[in-house]
């Protein structure tokens, strides 16, 4: 059997939904963060987790900002991270 036909017989594999364990300890992490801080520095966040990788929260940030969970701001040459809550 391919690899590709077992890729399309899962149907959560392409959506965003599917993602790995690891990444939801990161998301919870991230959140943890936001709660105690309304907003953080994405250069900060970096240094509060050193485990992960600058990619690794960066994609992690992109993607819950994409489902507005929270909200991801570019100002002058640093990205800031605000609570969901906060911008309300």
């Amino acid at each position: 059997m391919p690899t590709s036909s077992l890729l399309e017989s899962d149907p959560d594999i392409h959506g965003l939904e599917w993602e790995r364990p690891q990444s939801d300890v990161l998301t919870a992490s991230i959140l943890d963060h936001l709660n105690e801080q309304a907003v953080i520095s994405m250069d900060t966040l970096v240094c509060l987790m050193p485990q992960y990788t600058w990619n690794q929260i960066f994609y992690r940030i992109d993607r819950l900002s994409r489902c507005k969970k929270i909200v991801l701001r570019r100002y002058r040459f640093e990205y800031m991270i605000f609570s969901a809550y906060f911008v309300e």
